[in-house]
């Protein structure tokens, strides 16, 4: 990070051209199922894929909720995501046959310069809508927050916190990548 560059400031424009063109050719490689592409071209060996849950609170409860989140969807580390991209080319994945035909929007994306030099944050809005058989439907809606990294003069993605606005998740699987 430059003189110029500081953490939590905007990125400049450019910058955030190559950050969208980023994301919306990972939503891309996502919906066309290349998840080999995706894990192998994309994400950064030591990166972190979580969706945590969510407690439902009233807002007069002000108890203290501790300073770890200790259940997830999904805590994927690269050796995870290699598993589960492993699984679906296997065909035999019950949920995604017949094919599920899944189709991405990334919305209202905010880059900001992280801490670490050659780091940026990212927070973008998603829908996911997912299609199977005539009537099997569901959408997703939420928020990532990314951090990329900039490696051999290409963006990868080093950190994923997917946050899902639907309070009860109604789709009878979410074996997806978000």
């Amino acid at each position: 990070m430059s003189n110029k560059q500081q953490a939590g400031q905007s990125v400049d424009q450019s910058t955030h051209f190559e950050v969208e063109r980023f994301l919306v050719q990972e939503a891309r490689a996502l919906d066309e199922e290349r998840f080999d592409d995706w894990l192998g071209n994309m994400l950064c060996k030591d990166i972190n894929y979580q969706l945590p849950t969510q407690e439902v609170r009233y807002r007069r409860d002000n108890k203290v909720l501790g300073n770890s989140q200790t259940t997830y969807l999904y805590n994927d580390d690269y050796g995870m995501l290699s598993m589960r991209v492993a699984r679906m080319a296997t065909g035999i994945v019950w949920a995604e046959d017949p094919r599920v035909r899944n189709r991405r929007i990334i919305s209202n994306i905010d880059a900001q310069w992280s801490e670490a030099d050659d780091e940026i944050d990212v927070r973008s809005a998603f829908i996911l809508f997912r299609s199977r058989m005539q009537r099997d439907q569901a959408t997703h809606y939420g928020i990532r927050m990314d951090k990329l990294r900039k490696e051999k003069g290409n963006w990868k993605l080093a950190s994923r916190v997917i946050t899902l606005d639907q309070r009860v998740v109604l789709d009878k699987n979410i074996h997806c990548f978000f």
